[in-house]
């Protein structure tokens, strides 16, 4: 039996929200739209909200709040995370044999500088989308419950540098999730409580008294 696979974009939206040509193929767009789901939502809002939107796709059931999500903000984003990752293989084809690029008769294909640069725009596009939907979210708490009540055995937690990150990872414990995701606006720059520091550690006495740098 096969398994039911969750798309949060369809293949309409996809090419009317990109400059993705009509002529090209579903099957060549929709991996790389569920890898965007996998890796680049889930990585941003935290592995218990994707099941519950994922599932919520899937029955049919989608509430309002986040069906808003999804048409004004996370559809948006997948589409660009997915062209992203499918842009190399819109060039570059996996044959039994052998990794091909074609050619046409009535184009130059780009380099592959070129391929990067467009892969950056349109990943800054993505992030701009996220970056809207965190944000809405944690404006409307009440209408998210999920993305505030985590659980740390489901697996990712948010993001806490939202959709905009570099190439540097510091590992920091699940308990310290909350101030780095919601940022210093819900804690006044330090943390409130003695066990919750914004380096992942136990915050020292000064915190604790709410006394700041100078």
């Amino acid at each position: 039996m096969s398994q039911k696979v969750a798309l949060f974009v369809s293949e309409e939206r996809l090419k009317a929200f990109t400059s993705v040509n009509q002529n090209v193929s579903p099957l060549d767009l929709m991996p790389y739209i569920l890898q965007a789901q996998d890796i680049e939502l889930q990585y941003t809002i935290g592995s218990t909200f994707y099941f519950q939107l994922r599932d919520q796709v899937l029955s049919g059931t989608v509430s309002v709040a986040n069906q808003f999500l999804l048409d004004n903000y996370i559809g948006s984003a997948l589409c660009n995370y997915g062209l992203e990752r499918a842009l190399p293989f819109l060039k570059y084809k996996v044959f039994n044999k052998s990794v091909l690029s074609p050619t046409s008769e009535n184009a130059d294909t780009i380099t592959l500088e070129e391929l990067k640069f467009l892969q950056q725009e349109v990943r800054s596009t993505a992030q701009v989308y996220m970056k809207r939907c965190i944000e809405w979210i944690i404006n409307h708490p009440a209408d998210y419950p999920t993305y505030f009540s985590q659980n740390v055995l489901d697996g990712q937690m948010p993001a806490g540098d939202g959709p905009f990150r570099g190439g540097l990872t510091i590992p920091a414990q699940p308990y310290a999730w909350q101030k780095r995701a919601f940022g210093s606006r819900y804690f006044g720059g330090f943390a409130a409580d003695p066990y919750f520091c914004p380096n992942g550690g136990v915050s020292s006495p000064i915190v604790q008294q709410g006394i700041g740098p100078s």
